[in-house]
């Protein structure tokens, strides 16, 4: 998937694992978060990720005043509007929409239905999660 300024988009959020000399487990100390899709890192301890662990619910990244590399380069992609996927109170994704191709403004019906979709998404996105470590774990072993 290609991210344009205009629709919506995914971003599934993923820990990269250490790069060491050898494939070893992920540490206990919380890696970055990887974009699998743009391919950028988001900190473990960016003020987005806070934000998101305290404050549910779609928000736009206009309204957001953060000193956050994240955030800024959200702003920078033409994302207007982003939703967390939060599973036991992890981030596990964004949801994230740039203009509308009609260029009409989002409603709050579209802002419910982004928060319900995103409630949905999260736990789906964890079992995936958890599928995709037990699988690395395997191949490791």
């Amino acid at each position: 998937m290609t991210t344009t300024t205009s629709g919506w988009n995914f971003w599934p959020l993923r820990r990269k694992p250490k790069t060491d000399a050898a494939p070893t487990m992920p540490a206990s100390a919380p890696p970055p978060v990887h974009d699998i899709l743009l391919g950028w890192d988001i900190a473990p301890h960016d003020p987005l990720l806070a934000y998101f662990q305290h404050h549910s619910g779609a928000v736009e990244v206009s309204r957001l005043n953060l000193d956050s590399p994240a955030l800024r380069r959200l702003k920078e992609e033409g994302i207007l509007i982003v939703a967390p996927l939060i599973n036991q109170g992890e981030v596990m994704g964004l949801i994230n929409l740039g203009q509308r191709r009609s260029e009409q403004e989002y409603s709050s019906d579209d802002r419910r239905l982004l928060d319900d979709l995103a409630a949905q998404a999260a736990p789906a996105v964890r079992v995936a999660q958890l599928v995709r470590q037990q699988q690395l774990a395997e191949t490791w072993s």
